[in-house]
């Protein structure tokens, strides 16, 4: 059996000059792959759809989503055996759809082949979700597919306003600079893909400068990211009294928290917009010039499960990847619909909010999970980080990490919040910390909860870079 060669760790002895021609080769792989005539040709006709009146997004919708059915009947095992007992004739797709079981990470885990077509419709290629609470998914993918992402993710950026070839810093989960480096840089240029790429692991105190400097000498106007990191970036710029040249913020792989979008705007002086996604590509929500959420109905059929009076769970198809179909899949991620359209004029369903993942929830002494505490910090600038961490009911911790202007006024103003939230079900206290611990794949975790409670399932919101 061959051995499997580990790149990262060969690339990690190597030395920076050779690290960054290793960058641009990948970089000029990617850019090869990926934006091709398939995916030029798909961004168009996703773009031709952008302003489609809602009779005929829905029929286009319902039109895929109809020979998805009969692709994932005729091909994968598991749909064999569901189709058997369905007497699907005539029916409409969204009745078919409504009978089949939802599926969580979990049962496509357990019988991953079931799932795997025996005709895939062209070259496929690995994929895997993040796995934060350490349940990843591999599964297979077309090469197309894979374009249709990228293709629907571009229709949202040329929404507001950026173009193809328009340079971008990157500020996420990539591991391209070593966790054993100490000094700058903290960064690397993949110059194919006119990229500024910053380490998400190197950033800190007494790092800041330095990335702002890269920032500002950079001249890129754009810069893309995890959320947390991003907000965490953009509160060291206001400490640090720098304003980079920065036209476009765009946010994807976490929930956007409202103080995060407070302090990246008023750092950078521009609004982020972001979208919504997954790997599993069941879903997509794109944030519109105007500030809604519309659901990407051309790229994936969704389905709300109701939660509560105003919460709904995301129940998606993952239409655009014929290798691996999973119908009615719940990615534990819960929103709150709109009842009004939008004044853009685009189609789709809209989405007031993105409450958060299915995780993101504190269990009172009572039993009652809280949601939306994200709102505690609300208007709270002097606070870089923050974390709430539950290992049993009723209690929980409140990890901070202070920023340098954070005073004991501060303290209590977070006390005063965190007691109007979650009054006096929940005993809680607050830790002081210089950094917050982030999963594998960079992201930091709102809530940190060992608690076993029934809404434990694992979100897909995956990176999009």
């Amino acid at each position: 059996m061959p051995m499997k060669i580990d790149r990262e760790n060969i690339y990690a002895k190597l030395p920076i000059a050779l690290q960054g021609l290793a960058v641009c080769a990948e970089g000029w792989r990617i850019q090869r792959s990926r934006y091709n005539r398939d995916f030029h040709r798909l961004l168009a006709e996703y773009e031709a759809r952008t302003f489609y009146t809602s009779e005929q997004i829905t029929a286009f919708r319902d039109e895929r989503l109809r020979a998805f059915l009969r692709h994932a009947e005729a091909t994968t095992p598991y749909y064999k055996e569901k189709f058997r007992e369905l007497l699907t004739g005539q029916q409409p797709p969204w009745e078919i759809l409504e009978q089949l079981p939802v599926l969580s990470r979990n049962t496509v885990q357990e019988a991953t082949d079931a799932f795997i077509s025996s005709a895939p419709g062209g070259p496929v290629m690995t994929c895997h979700t993040s796995g934060s609470t350490g349940t990843g998914l591999c599964f297979p993918a077309t090469c197309h597919s894979q374009r249709e992402h990228w293709a629907v993710w571009w229709r949202f950026r040329r929404w507001h306003g950026i173009a193809l070839n328009t340079p971008c810093i990157y500020l996420g989960g990539r591991s391209v600079v070593p966790l054993s480096q100490r000094r700058p840089p903290f960064w690397r240029y993949n110059r194919p893909g006119r990229q500024l790429l910053l380490s998400g692991y190197h950033l800190g105190p007494d790092t800041a400068k330095d990335y702002l400097d890269a920032i500002v000498n950079s001249q890129i106007p754009w810069i893309h990211g995890y959320p947390s990191l991003i907000a965490l970036l953009a509160g060291f710029a206001l400490e640090h009294k720098v304003r980079p040249n920065i036209r476009w913020v765009t946010l994807g792989a976490e929930n956007v928290l409202p103080q995060q979008e407070q302090l990246i705007q008023e750092a950078f002086g521009v609004r982020p917009f972001s979208h919504y996604s997954m790997a599993e590509g069941v879903a997509n929500i794109s944030q519109c010039p105007e500030g809604n959420f519309h659901v990407d109905e051309d790229f994936a059929p969704i389905t709300f499960l109701p939660l509560n009076d105003t919460e709904v769970s995301v129940v998606g198809c993952n239409v655009s990847n014929p290798a691996f179909p999973l119908l009615q899949y719940e990615v534990g991620d819960y929103v709150q619909l709109s009842t009004q359209p939008c004044t853009c004029g685009r189609p789709g369903r809209c989405i007031d909010r993105i409450d958060g993942r299915s995780e993101d929830y504190v269990i009172t002494q009572s039993g009652a999970h809280l949601g939306r505490l994200d709102h505690i910090f609300k208007d709270m600038i002097h606070i870089r980080e923050a974390q709430i961490r539950q290992s049993e009911p009723g209690r929980m911790t409140v990890h901070i990490v202070r920023g340098e202007s954070f005073l004991p006024q501060d303290e209590q103003l977070l006390i005063a919040a965190i007691q109007k939230r979650v009054g006096g079900d929940i005993d809680f206290s607050i830790c002081y910390e210089t950094e917050l611990p982030r999963t594998r794949s960079g992201k930091l975790r709102f809530v940190l909860s060992t608690c076993a409670s029934s809404l434990d399932q694992t979100s897909s919101q995956e990176d999009s870079e």
